[in-house]
């Protein structure tokens, strides 16, 4: 079942928790937390589908666990989640018990003067249409998300270093209906020289590797390989400068067809300190075996002061098969004497290889929170969000309601209401929901 408005699952509650207990953490040694939430959940055609599906009911008992251990030069933190899920279902003929919503979190961080190390694992096991994938909202079945990355860079204090990366991702998919849902793996490395040439001009020479592996009908194969050359320069103490400039040499294999593109690809990038806040400005050359090549120019400014948090960016992206689109984001937090408001906007271009077509996604959300007093809060969201291609068109709404209240230092009720309409090929679509959820948690150190 997907939890939807304000109705999160165990793997938001399981981050917030540990979010808050690396503040405690910052005195070093080992850092225990554990937490326990037992939550109703009600909603009616929760794969928005036309026609509708029907009610699910599930009561959900999530466990969660974190850990982190600091000391002077390393830190780890490891989180884990899982629920114990007995559901009924439109589709079903009883009641089901299941294990799900698993995720597990692992980060490993080392530095010395000389040398940074890098080291993460994540794994989560979800429903489709709880993933952050508007195409994906309205899809049953589950989707499993793997991944481990490393990373060293060695000679910071020398005149001479190196940095090396690797990075491996798995999706795979379960009991789906869409033929565009397919598993994939995704391979990538890279390793460059550094040249710490002043204290203000740092140069470096590298090559990068990226290979993917899509099990659709055509058994999609893509191997891309660049060489680059970048510098980072700081022209004064105000502006800092960040330019690269590579090559890329991609392969493409579907349906027993081989292509090959390659092309440059270019990023200057600069940074200006400004009295409050900064500005950037960045233009970005990529060279994609699908799309081709795409020029990218956009400008920013982030602002904190006392009264806002602002951080806004604009720019316009080209390519020749899809023509020059705007895009943009735009994050504006207010805080009140008794809670906050904030206001985001966002409108991105990506290119979408299966269907060989450009997607336009726009997104707008208000969020609202206020304090009723020492132990009871209100909070309000509403979302807008569009996927606009020339084979469809998926608009979707999101409103939600939540109201938590701290029982006691450790126990907190917390419950909510929401309401998604959706517009896509299949026709029009509504899910409400609501779910109610009695939490606890407490940390400690061995």
């Amino acid at each position: 079942m997907r939890r939807t408005g304000l109705a999160l699952g165990g793997v938001c509650s399981a981050c917030a928790l540990l979010s808050s207990s690396a503040v405690l953490a910052q005195d070093g040694g080992i850092l225990l937390t554990f937490g326990i939430e037992n939550r109703l959940e009600i909603v009616r055609n929760d794969d928005l589908a036309v026609p509708s599906s029907g009610t699910d009911v599930a009561d959900v008992t999530v466990l969660s666990f974190g850990l982190i251990s600091e000391t002077a030069i390393d830190r780890l933190a490891f989180s884990a989640s899982g629920a114990l899920i007995a559901e009924n279902t439109a589709d079903s003929s009883g009641t089901a018990l299941d294990f799900g919503r698993a995720a597990v979190t692992l980060d490993y961080h080392r530095e010395v003067p000389a040398a940074v190390l890098d080291v993460t694992a994540t794994f989560r096991n979800d429903n489709v249409d709880a993933f952050d994938d508007l195409e994906e909202d309205d899809e049953t079945g589950t989707r499993t998300d793997l991944g481990v990355s490393a990373r060293l860079e060695t000679g910071r204090t020398s005149s001479i270093g190196l940095a090396m990366g690797v990075a491996h991702e798995t999706t795979d998919y379960q009991d789906t209906g869409d033929p565009d849902l397919v598993d994939s793996t995704e391979t990538r490395a890279d390793f460059a020289v550094l040249l710490h040439a002043t204290e203000t001009t740092t140069g470096r020479v590298g090559l990068r590797y990226r290979h993917r592996e899509e099990e659709s009908v055509g058994d999609y194969r893509l191997d891309e390989r660049t060489a680059f050359a970048g510098l980072d320069y700081a022209v004064s103490e105000r502006l800092d400068l960040s330019a690269e400039i590579g090559y890329v040499t991609s392969e493409i294999e579907e349906f027993g067809i081989l292509d090959k593109a390659d092309g440059p690809e270019l990023s200057l990038g600069l940074t200006y300190d400004m009295p409050v806040g900064i500005a950037t400005a960045l233009f970005r050359v990529t060279t994609d075996a699908d799309e081709g090549q795409r020029e990218t120019f956009e400008i920013g400014r982030e602002l904190e002061t006392p009264a806002n948090v602002i951080s806004a960016r604009l720019g316009i992206t080209h390519a020749d098969p899809t023509g020059t689109d705007m895009i943009g984001s735009l994050s504006l937090r207010h805080p009140l004497p008794d809670g906050s408001i904030g206001v985001s906007l966002e409108r991105s271009v990506a290119f979408d290889d299966d269907d060989d077509e450009e997607v336009v996604s726009s997104r707008a959300s208000v969020n609202w929170a206020k304090s009723i007093n020492d132990f009871s809060a209100i909070s309000l969201d509403i979302s807008y969000e569009l996927s606009d291609s020339p084979t469809e068109r998926i608009e979707q709404v999101t409103l939600g309601a939540g109201y938590s209240h701290r029982l006691t230092d450790a126990w907190t009720l917390d419950s909510g209401i929401g309401y998604r309409v959706r517009h896509d090929a299949d026709g029009h679509s509504e899910s409400p929901n609501l779910f109610v959820a009695l939490s606890r948690d407490f940390q400690f150190r061995p």
